[in-house]
């Protein structure tokens, strides 16, 4: 059952090598990429489902104890992401059959495709904060060669930008980790929860802290660390753009509520002021942008700056019900955006422009097109019945109780904002009276996939109370750190190794680190939920 947590990223891996040595060979390299995706999904969904059924899965590497050796931890948080980065992934991987070139595929895509995937997958799963360096260090250079695939001049421009603050991040991020080291002679998240939260001096923690929220910022295209995303998420090939607006941006949010709800619980205070602030900067600098954009891809790009402020904004309030909302949203806006990019893909193959203004009257020869556009649309804005409404409605209520009027006005201004831009570009491209030509026959793989994303997003909406049960389930697990902690400290008492005094729990466990009883899904309540 432990292994099951290595699946995510070994089979990525796996995949990756394999289509390296299958040479040239294109339908080789496209079956087993295909399978290796479906592989992973699959395990994905298993280690779910274990989770549920019986706790965190913990899986020390080799024969090292934490808090000394490499450690991977699934709990519901990370096994319930890597089940949705999977999934979209997989229909990505679909997308990429039908629109990546023949040469491209028989080189690098596959390969590079993967390890993307697998930088993720560990990335969530890592129960050591160095080794979420290490991943992110090979999911941002795998990033980097696939947004610069096709080598054109402005892919090359927009790698660079991406590639340049994403190295100053990097620096900053192992900054960071050794300051925290040198502090506190762990890198355990674990461990490291247990010395913080027993420090009566916290010395330079909150500085440490406030970098590793800058750090996480850029990989979430949090105000003012963004201008890397609207060049990357525009230039790289449709799937990708698609893997990193519905994916990716989402690694740095995971981060951020991660080491704020482990690591440094007690200083949650000291950077909610800062959060809240840049979050409410991220959601007006993302609207006015994609207001003014005429490209449909930038449009979205700028739409997902804009939609990640709603997620910091959760993640600043920090309350149960702010915090549902923000795990809401994070699940609508990876599957909404996907779909959108993966949409606009069809579009701009079909007519041969980004340009919003140079396309129209699409409606009559790709009226299912335009429906899975529309539901996408809807989604992001937040219109009901969509559960992209519960999502808003969450965290504005969120923000209401606890005292931020201010900011939940403004979200539910920039939320009719977002519904304008976006219901503007559907009107023009698919209902304006157009040039009269039939647009380019497109690959049914690259339709297909936008349907299998839409399906989804219905799913969800008829599916939501069991969706926000296993949310709030969630929740409950981040307000109480100590389940985490517990299943860590759990695999060295079975492994026959006594823990240190930093690491004995039961009596000696902080209170807010209390360790939770199991949890079934229907006794999780939250004050004020649902309508």
């Amino acid at each position: 059952m432990k292994a099951l947590v290595i699946l995510p990223i070994v089979i990525p891996l796996a995949t990756a090598i394999i289509t390296i040595f299958l040479g040239r060979s294109l339908r080789g390299k496209v079956v087993v990429s295909l399978v290796g995706g479906g592989a992973t999904f699959a395990s994905a969904l298993l280690l779910l489902r274990t989770v549920w059924n019986h706790g965190p899965v913990v899986h020390t590497m080799g024969s090292w104890s934490p808090p000394f050796g490499i450690i991977l931890v699934a709990d519901l948080l990370s096994s319930g992401i890597v089940v949705l980065s999977s999934g979209v992934a997989m229909v990505a991987l679909c997308y990429s059959v039908g629109y990546v070139d023949e040469e491209g595929q028989r080189l690098a895509y596959h390969p590079l495709f993967h390890l993307l995937m697998m930088g993720i997958h560990g990335a969530f799963l890592t129960g050591d904060i160095f080794n979420l360096f290490v991943f992110f260090e090979i999911l941002l250079i795998s990033s980097y060669a696939l947004v610069a695939f096709a080598g054109e001049d402005y892919q090359l421009e927009a790698t660079l930008k991406y590639a340049t603050i994403n190295l100053i991040a990097s620096a900053v991020f192992l900054l960071a980790v050794g300051g925290l080291y040198g502090t506190m002679g762990s890198l355990n998240m674990a461990d490291l929860s247990l010395k913080i939260a027993r420090l009566q001096d916290p010395g330079p923690l909150p500085a440490i802290f406030l970098l590793f929220i800058a750090v996480f910022g850029v990989k979430a295209s949090m105000f003012p660390f963004y201008f890397w995303l609207p060049d990357a998420h525009s230039s790289a090939p449709t799937p990708i753009s698609a893997m990193l607006s519905g994916v990716l941006i989402k690694v740095g949010a995971y981060s951020i509520l991660r080491i704020s709800s482990v690591l440094f619980v007690a200083l949650r205070a000291d950077a909610q002021g800062w959060l809240l602030t840049l979050a409410a900067i991220t959601m007006v600098v993302g609207a006015c942008g994609a207001l003014a954009q005429s490209d449909i891809k930038r449009l979205l790009a700028y739409s997902s700056v804009g939609q990640m402020g709603y997620i910091l904004l959760g993640l600043g309030i920090g309350t149960p019900l702010a915090l549902v909302g923000t795990l809401l949203f994070i699940v609508n806006h990876a599957l909404a955006k996907a779909m959108l990019f993966l949409t606009a893909g069809v579009v701009i193959e079909a007519t041969e422009t980004r340009e919003i203004g140079s396309m129209g009257g699409l409606s009559r020869h790709m009226p299912w097109t335009a429906g899975t556009f529309f539901v996408g649309v809807m989604a992001i804005a937040g219109v009901p019945p969509l559960f992209g409404f519960f999502a808003k409605f969450l965290l504005i209520k969120a923000a209401l109780e606890a005292g931020y009027g201010f900011l939940a006005a403004l979200a539910a201004v920039l939320a009719i904002a977002t519904l304008w831009y976006l219901f503007a570009a559907w009107q023009q491209i698919f209902w304006r009276e157009g040039s009269g030509h039939p647009p380019r026959v497109t690959s049914r793989l690259m339709k297909g996939s936008g349907f299998v994303l839409a399906g989804l997003i219905l799913a969800g909406t008829i599916l939501l109370n069991p969706l926000v049960d296993f949310l709030m389930a969630v929740e409950g697990q981040l307000r109480q750190p100590g389940t985490y902690i517990a299943a860590v400290f759990r695999e060295v008492a079975q492994k026959g190794v006594p823990p240190s005094a930093s690491t004995k729990l039961g009596a000696n466990l902080p209170k807010s680190h209390a360790v939770s009883p199991p949890m079934k899904v229907g006794a999780v309540h939250i004050e004020g939920g649902l309508p």
